[in-house]
């Protein structure tokens, strides 16, 4: 069935087909050729029907020269080209990223890769899963403070996003952290919420289960016992966490693997399958014909040489224990887009993300969506060059409760309900809604008009945010009419961060921080931005030596 983006119905493929065009745009804007091939990598559970469907979103986008290749084949190819395998090697792949885990098992030829037996997937399960556990944990743990947010409440929503973000990350220090704090800065209250691994692994640990098993299943489907497994290659965003490898060892016996960035293997492998095409000098088929085909199953050896990838807390604190009570209510889903977490860009294709390798000259742009971790897997431009000169970008979801990744535009994920936040850098058409109008009343006249005016009152540090304690007279601030901007000293009033929410403010990251800024500044504007001259004041920022 269609999706209503704006009001306006678009095919799954339609929407992918927007994507891939803004992707080889982008590279033509920075290299100043169009590329000589785009590989388009997919779940390798993909039938012909959804393969076929890939090939139409290829052909809408106008791409002649393109291939299509398997995640889990990607993936062994980018391993291949970091260590040596030979011959008649057998490898698993566990794909775990931030909207799905995919199982495969693979045998080096002496051209490349096969791919034994079927693969198995799970596609109600990835990283954006477990962000949903911490989330609902947090909520239950503040007395349901989540579900008395006013949705139509533009504050009340960019906090409901912040804390998504906060969950996320904590999930992800966990990683290496034994124990995360999660702040919780909501307009009607603010506190913390504290959470250790052991607690963590134990809400996650029955859903990682079910990737083992899949995983044991693909092996089977291969004709293999699990002896006959060489090694398995740990790869998606979600993979890092560490009760993965261990229930992965426990339940095959066998070595395991994971790259120092698993979020961009299997992009990086889709560049040096693409690079290796193109050495090698066969022609390029056209992947536009609807051929309903399976997808490319034979790897050419990578002809390329190894490239590599290049605060004080509040005063109140809540402590999680016990298992977590559950998913976020559905209430609370249907009124911030938090109920079912965004899932895959192509409905019909059953794929949250493909990873998409251009390779132009002597370069390539890797996107890789959040299958391998949203988003999971990623969500900000994570860019390196290597002697390739090779750029690798995470990116997330549109959908995404925060604004993570770069071209940022990854997989974009289109629901019913959309949070209001949209990566502008996408000519696709916007899956943004506009937040339902404000309830908040204007001022009161009275007898005695008080000017508009907002004042900060102190500026400290909360992790990695600067947090602006404020006060507001006069009004009553709102996005549609006089709000705040916030800015540095060393930066115009009028370009500011809009802000209409309570305090405290904590919009800027402490890495935000020009060089030289040493206040943090407040002014009110008007609906057109316009400054109200005197309406502010500006504060030191910690370790200025204001």
């Amino acid at each position: 069935m269609p999706l209503l983006l704006g009001g306006t119905p678009y095919g799954a493929e339609a929407l992918y087909a927007h994507l891939l065009r803004s992707v080889v745009d982008q590279v033509v804007t920075q290299r100043g050729e169009p590329p000589a091939l785009v590989v388009v990598t997919h779940p390798a559970s993909y039938g012909p029907y959804k393969l076929d469907l890939l090939r139409q979103a290829v052909r809408q986008a106008g791409i002649e020269q393109a291939v299509l290749l398997s995640e889990p084949e990607a993936a062994a190819v980018h391993y291949a080209d970091q260590e040596r395998l030979e011959s008649g090697a057998v490898v698993a792949v566990y794909d775990f990223g931030g909207g799905t885990f995919d199982a495969a098992v693979l045998r080096k030829t002496a051209d490349g890769f096969e791919l034994l037996g079927e693969a198995e997937g799970l596609e109600r399960l990835g990283g954006i899963d477990f962000d949903q556990a911490v989330l609902g944990l947090v909520n239950s743990a503040t007395g349901g403070a989540l579900e008395q947010l006013d949705p139509a409440d533009p504050a009340a929503r960019a906090a409901a996003n912040r804390l998504r973000e906060e969950c996320r990350q904590a999930k992800e220090a966990l990683s290496s952290d034994t124990e995360g704090v999660i702040p919780v800065l909501l307009p009607s209250r603010q506190t913390e919420v504290r959470l250790t691994r052991e607690e963590f692994e134990e809400m996650v640990r029955p859903r990682l289960r079910e990737t083992t098993a899949a995983l044991e299943r693909a092996i089977r489907s291969a004709g293999l016992k699990v002896e006959e497994v060489d090694r398995v290659l740990l790869v998606g965003g979600s993979s890092r966490i560490p009760l993965v490898g261990a229930l992965v060892r426990e339940a095959t016996g066998r070595p395991t693997a994971i790259d120092a960035h698993p979020k961009h293997a299997i992009a990086l492998g889709a560049a040096i399958f693409g690079r290796a095409h193109l050495d090698k000098g066969p022609a390029v088929a056209r992947t536009p014909a609807p051929v309903p085909a399976p997808a490319v199953t034979e790897v050419r050896p990578p002809a390329l040489p190894p490239e590599p990838v290049p605060a004080p807390a509040p005063a109140t604190a809540m402590a999680f224990t016990g298992a977590a009570s559950g998913p976020v209510p559905t209430s609370l889903g249907d009124r911030f887009g938090f109920g079912a977490p965004p899932r895959r860009l192509l409905l019909a294709l059953g794929g949250f993300a493909v990873a998409v390798a251009v390779v132009a000259g002597l370069g390539a742009l890797l996107l890789r969506g959040n299958n391998g971790g949203g988003r999971e897997e990623d969500r900000a431009l994570a860019a390196g060059s290597s002697p390739e000169a090779t750029a690798a970008a995470t990116l997330s979801p549109v959908a995404a409760a925060s604004a993570s990744p770069t071209i940022s535009a990854g997989a974009a994920t289109a629901t019913a309900t959309l949070p209001a936040t949209a990566p502008a850098s996408t000519p696709s058409p916007t899956a943004t809604q506009t937040p339902a109008p404000t309830n908040t009343p204007p001022p009161t006249a009275t007898a005695t008009v008080q000017p508009a005016s907002a004042a900060i009152s102190g500026v400290t540090t909360y992790g990695d945010s600067y947090q602006a304690v404020f006060t507001v007279s006069g009004f009553s601030p709102s996005l549609a009419g006089r709000h705040l901007h916030f800015y540095f000293n060393t930066a115009p009033a009028s370009s500011g961060m809009e802000y209409a929410g309570a305090s405290p403010f904590t919009g800027y990251k402490t890495a935000d921080r020009p060089q030289g800024a040493q206040q943090l500044c407040v002014v009110v504007v008007n609906a057109d931005h316009s400054v109200l001259a005197g309406s502010g004041n500006c504060a030191s920022l910690p370790g200025s030596g204001y």
